[in-house]
């Protein structure tokens, strides 16, 4: 059913883009589409890196025509629609400008265009007329072997790195020509600041699993992913931890998994479920004084600001084997905090950490002091001065 479903979808695109391409001739000179440069993220938020670079863009650069794409229906509609254009996601005006556009940019391969899927150049895209610069902003530090994100995979004129590693990694195994990849840094990072006073937060950030992407409730229940975090949620340990040093824990799960959200249970009033709509990632990232995830990127944040964390890896195995093949980072030779595998060893790294003061210890303080290529506030800058550059 999904799959005749997808090709309904397919032909509906195929359609509109046909008479975009028609319509793209005769308007082609109006001002609106006149050096374009399109922002997005997956059309429907509106909280990483494509954000902040079109906060600068419109805020440093208004001579530049540009416009973000975003649903109507998106909770970030509204504070994108305060700082400049907006063209909806999936509308006749979106194919338009996808086809019209000198610039895209977007934090995910293809986020700018109207389906991600379709208009990959491993399927319909490479049909596609192009003659934009294609800029992929990043959703966070590559660690990993992300076989999508090949340049086999893609169709990137810029394709943006963070750290000297990373850059080298990429460069070594990716297959980009040179020149695509730049060593410019994330531009949400330009908004990370470490809070001066304690938050009593922890926060319980994992990563999803590719084998539950399409997954009925019932297999996602009966998953080990979901009995691993559910059960941590309702530890009785937990709970003691928190009560005993006033903290607070706020789970906030992958994208991917936030249609489960309500699958996650506890009667803990210190355990708190944080949901997709309600909730910005960066905003719970600077509000929080521990970290807790698996293999989410998002740690680079996090250290990013020099705060600690652990990694609760149950299942490497089977990650390694099913989603990502292990890529330059080696989290016992390289990481920001340490590594456990069972529920005991979260609860007693926790209290570890917040007998510390919070404060990372020595040897992850150094290792995210000479991970990262800059550590300052201009990567928006940076980013766009390479984009120019290509132009």
């Amino acid at each position: 059913m999904y799959k005749l479903r997808r090709i309904f979808e397919y032909a509906r695109f195929l359609f509109i883009l046909l008479a975009a391409e028609l319509v793209s001739l005769i308007i082609r000179s109006r001002p609106e589409y006149k050096d374009l440069w399109i922002v997005s993220e997956r059309g429907i938020d509106a909280r990483d890196n494509s954000y902040h670079f079109f906060k600068y863009l419109t805020s440093e650069h208004p001579e530049i025509n540009s416009a973000y794409i975003i649903s109507k229906n998106s909770p970030d509609f509204k504070k994108v629609e305060n700082l400049g254009r907006i063209i909806p996601h999936g509308s006749f005006c979106h194919y338009i400008s996808f086809l019209l556009a000198k610039v895209r940019v977007s934090t995910h391969i293809d986020g700018y265009a109207p389906d991600i899927l379709f208009f990959n150049v491993k399927k319909f895209g490479k049909y596609i007329p192009n003659k934009s610069k294609n800029i992929f902003l990043q959703h966070g530090i590559i660690k990993d072997d992300i076989n999508f994100c090949h340049a086999d995979n893609t169709n990137i004129d810029m394709f943006v790195c963070s750290a000297v590693p990373e850059y080298e990694y990429v460069e070594e195994n990716y297959g980009y020509e040179k020149g695509v990849l730049k060593l410019t840094g994330l531009c949400r990072y330009d908004n990370l600041r470490k809070k001066d006073a304690p938050t009593y937060r922890i926060l319980f950030m994992p990563t999803w699993r590719s084998s539950l992407r399409s997954c009925s409730r019932h297999t996602f229940l009966s998953s080990e992913y979901y009995q691993k975090y559910n059960s941590l949620l309702n530890s009785p340990a937990l709970a003691a931890l928190l009560e005993k040093y006033g903290y607070e824990l706020i789970f906030y799960p992958h994208y991917e998994v936030q249609r489960f959200i309500d699958c996650f249970v506890t009667d803990n009033g210190r355990v708190k479920i944080a949901d997709f709509a309600h909730n910005d990632v960066q905003e719970l990232l600077i509000d929080s004084d521990i970290l807790l995830t698996d293999y989410s990127s998002v740690y680079f944040d996090y250290g990013y600001m020099r705060k600690p964390m652990v990694h609760y890896q149950y299942d490497e195995e089977s990650f390694r084997a099913e989603q990502y093949g292990k890529g330059y980072f080696d989290y016992k030779r390289d990481g920001f905090g340490k590594i456990v595998q069972t529920e005991a060893e979260v609860i007693s790294e926790l209290e570890h950490i917040i007998a510390n003061n919070a404060q990372p210890d020595e040897i992850y303080l150094q290792r995210m002091n000479s991970f990262f290529a800059f550590n300052d506030t201009n990567n928006c800058k940076r980013n766009f001065e390479a984009i120019v550059s290509l132009l």
